[in-house]
């Protein structure tokens, strides 16, 4: 009787597996498509101001509408929780109460787009494309505007590191995690503008 009960456990795991499967590809297929139409891409560059076409082309390929540019700025909360190769319930609990806090939505496509990064590790294209979207959003910004970026930043992934409590759950980042933090920080500051 046991092994039946697991048989079938694992063939609804499989189900589920695929079902999450197709929807995440359907969700891929249709943010491509939003992007790659001349609407979206006009409506990318309206609602951005983003002049740098080589930064366009890159947010259309990453299937990041303008919609979806909230999570793209949220992505070192990501990248904090992928520090140690997985990302552990508690962290994506704290992104997600972040994301609540900016706005974000559970049926919206930033939603989506962090629940992918949160499901499979964002490809080094879109650390990239971030970096990129910082340079072009803080070229306008005065340096207080970028020390209060910046701040923040730190705040929220040092909030996701800690959500898990370290190695002895004492609320500690641990190491990697602060690898992680530090060379995000690093990354963005290097993409502020020269005042």
């Amino acid at each position: 009787m046991g092994s039946a009960n697991m048989a079938r456990s694992s063939a609804s795991e499989l189900l589920q597996q695929k079902y999450f499967h197709d929807v995440e590809e359907m969700i891929a297929s249709r943010l491509h498509a939003e992007t790659e139409s001349d609407a979206g891409r006009r409506e990318l560059v309206r609602s951005t101001g983003i002049k740098d076409q080589r930064l366009i082309q890159e947010l259309v390929d990453l299937g990041i509408t303008s919609e979806g540019l909230i999570a793209l700025r949220l992505l070192p909360l990501v990248m904090v929780a992928w520090a140690e190769n997985r990302v552990d319930p508690k962290e994506h609990a704290s992104i997600m109460e972040i994301a609540g806090q900016v706005g974000i939505t559970d049926s919206s496509v930033a939603y989506i787009l962090l629940e992918r990064w949160l499901q499979h590790l964002p490809p080094a294209e879109t650390v990239d494309a971030w970096k990129r979207l910082m340079h072009e959003t803080t070229q306008t910004m005065s340096p207080q505007a970028c020390k209060k970026l910046i701040h923040r930043m730190e705040v929220q992934m040092t909030q996701v590191a800690k959500s898990t409590g370290g190695i002895f759950g004492l609320g500690k980042v641990s190491k990697k995690e602060q690898q992680m933090i530090d060379g995000l920080l690093v990354a963005l500051k290097n993409q502020l503008p020269q005042k």
